[in-house]
């Protein structure tokens, strides 16, 4: 049954008297709300409602899911219609709702529309599809919500989808009500200034992000510069059940499941045959899609009179591949699965704790990051702390080249940091992932990626603490304020570097390399002592030579001599040598070359 009150209120017509107005001839007026008739027997798959068709007061219900699976019924009045709205030739439907925890029982503001009712069906009085919940008004809460026109939506059902929702200007996300409209909405009390100035705005749905920390979180949304809002949410596993997708019900759309379940919460509009509309606004405006498409069961609904209330869910296993991802909305498809890469980790601490996870990944582009916050999820779970440490860090990752060939690339590193060892533990294999998925040589797939990694709680590292080269028989050390040593071209040069404890405790090491100046070098020179990861390293002309460099980059536990002649034919020489630990900072000394 309706959750219309049938108390007049004032409302609003958007269409003047004279025929073809627009909305400038806009009048106020209070009518009676008569209740709307409860949504339709089977609503799956109705046929939409012409816009031309809907006029100011017409009374609606709908559907949306506020807790566990089941869909509630809400009532609500057409408020008008904004031509052009959402974009050009996409308009947008002002309607004011209540219940479902938009208002409480007595027609009062309770948590207004909500995050998470994006996607929820509206229903005329007989039976057809109205549109999708979809904006809400920019400082919320209100009661006031914009709803994505049904018939726009149904045109994500052709292939390809219609022109005027392919041919929209990217980036539209807010809708600016005209000020001849506000005006009248603001005296009829429909909402504030503030609000009006605002506009409408997609409803905000935070992403959902499983497996980390509030503080990693924010953390890992400054550095990665992700704007969109995200929340820690819930995860869900391929071996989860399933949960029914219907009209009303719960619907998550996914980049990631898994340990890592990275998605947007919303609504499913309808369900036809194997096909099914939601949002009622893009998640990614990615067009067509790979994001993987769950049912979940609502928990409840979090009041926030800040930012707007929003749903919290837990995500089911997945149903099936979202295709299409459009500015009306979003398409998915039932039982068809989006290719994936699997990330797996097994974890372990100096301390006996071990862990396995599993990530799946269904978009391309996202593969770096999520496999990296994968990583940082499981340290996290088996570290069970955020502070100092070292850590041993392998990755493997496999794929298919553009011919249908097999490669796999491997390479391991050791990391230290005194404020927080399983964040910087992530980044230089996000990075070499990055540079292979974005070779510029041919398209490749990454098929799987797998870590294993050991994390100790204490931080230890080495640092260089004396730096001397063997000249004349007697060894030379080296400070700042050395002058330039004399040395002679042919020459072999070693050089002999003593590494301490960075945390001050401990033995030293002392460490020898050598490097030898080319016979045809003169005039002057720089030798230097490196410690750690550094440079670039060579630029590859193939996507196996990409592979080769990445394996064989600097690593942070490596100390390096370079010698780098400024004259003559002969190129750098260096010498590398493995220590057991982390090592920083770097000298140098100039030379006079005879």
């Amino acid at each position: 049954m309706s959750l219309l009150s049938g108390n007049v209120r004032k409302s609003v017509y958007l269409r003047a008297a004279a025929a073809g107005a627009a909305v400038a001839g806009l009048v106020i007026a209070t009518v009676p709300v008569v209740p709307a008739q409860s949504v339709p027997a089977d609503p799956s798959c109705p046929v939409a409602i012409p816009v031309s068709e809907v006029v100011a007061g017409m009374p609606i219900s709908g559907l949306t899911t506020t807790s566990g699976t089941t869909p509630e019924e809400f009532g609500g009045t057409v408020l008008g219609v904004l031509h052009d709205g959402i974009a050009p030739g996409l308009d947008l439907i002002m309607v004011r709702l209540e219940g479902s925890q938009i208002t409480h029982p007595d027609g009062s503001l309770d948590k207004g529309v909500w995050a998470g009712m994006s996607g929820s069906p509206v229903y005329t009085e007989d039976g057809r599809l109205l549109g999708a919940v979809a904006y809400g008004l920019s400082f919320a809460p209100s009661d006031v919500a914009g709803v994505t026109p049904g018939a726009e939506m149904e045109k994500l059902l052709q292939n390809p989808p219609s022109i005027a929702v392919r041919e929209t200007v990217r980036g539209a996300r807010q809708v600016t009500i005209p000020d001849r409209v506000a005006r009248r909405l603001i005296s009829a009390g429909e909402m504030t200034r503030q609000q009006a100035d605002g506009g409408f705005r997609h409803l905000p749905m935070p992403f959902s992000v499983s497996g980390l920390s509030n503080r990693h979180l924010q953390k890992i949304a400054d550095r990665f510069g992700i704007k969109r809002p995200v929340v820690v949410g819930a995860g869900t596993s391929g071996n989860a059940q399933q949960t029914d997708i219907v009209a009303g019900g719960n619907l998550v759309a996914s980049l990631s499941y898994g340990d890592i379940t990275y998605a947007g919460i919303g609504t499913a509009t309808a369900v036809c045959d194997n096909e099914v509309l939601a949002f009622g606004h893009p998640l990614l405006w990615s067009g067509p899609s790979t994001l993987s498409m769950h049912g979940a069961e609502a928990i409840y609904i979090q009041r926030d009179t800040v930012f707007g209330s929003f749903k919290v869910a837990n995500p089911s296993a997945p149903s099936g591949q979202i295709t299409q991802d459009r500015l009306a909305g979003l398409r998915g498809l039932l039982g068809k699965f989006p290719f994936s890469t699997d990330v797996t980790s097994h974890v372990e601490s100096t301390e006996g704790n071990s862990r396995d996870g599993e990530t799946v990944i269904t978009v391309r582009s996202e593969i770096p990051f999520l496999s990296a916050i994968h990583l940082l999820s499981n340290a996290d779970r088996v570290l069970d702390q955020i502070g100092s440490g070292a850590a041993r860090v392998r990755w493997t990752v496999e794929g298919t080249r553009q011919d249908g060939s097999a490669w796999e690339f491997s390479r391991a590193d050791r990391f230290a940091s005194r404020f927080d060892i399983t964040f910087e533990s992530i980044f230089e294999s996000y990075r070499q992932i990055s540079q292979i998925l974005r070779n510029g040589f041919e398209h490749v797939r990454i098929n799987d990626i797998n870590y294993r990694a050991t994390y100790d709680p204490r931080f230890h590292a080495l640092e260089i603490a004396k730096f001397e080269i063997y000249v004349d028989g007697h060894w030379i050390t080296i400070t700042s304020h050395r002058p330039a040593i004399k040395v002679k071209a042919g020459s072999e040069i070693p050089v002999r570097v003593t590494l301490a404890p960075s945390s001050g405790t401990g033995a030293s090491q002392r460490v020898l390399l050598s490097v030898t100046l080319p016979k045809s070098a003169h005039g002057a020179g720089v030798l230097y002592v490196q410690g750690g990861a550094f440079g670039r390293g060579p630029k590859a002309s193939s996507f196996d030579e990409l592979l080769a460099n990445l394996a064989n980059a600097p690593r942070n536990d490596e100390l390096t001599a370079i010698l780098r002649p400024r004259r003559g034919p002969g190129g750098t020489d260096t010498d590398t040598h493995v220590v057991s630990d982390v090592v920083s900072g770097s000298r140098h000394v100039h030379l006079k070359i005879s």
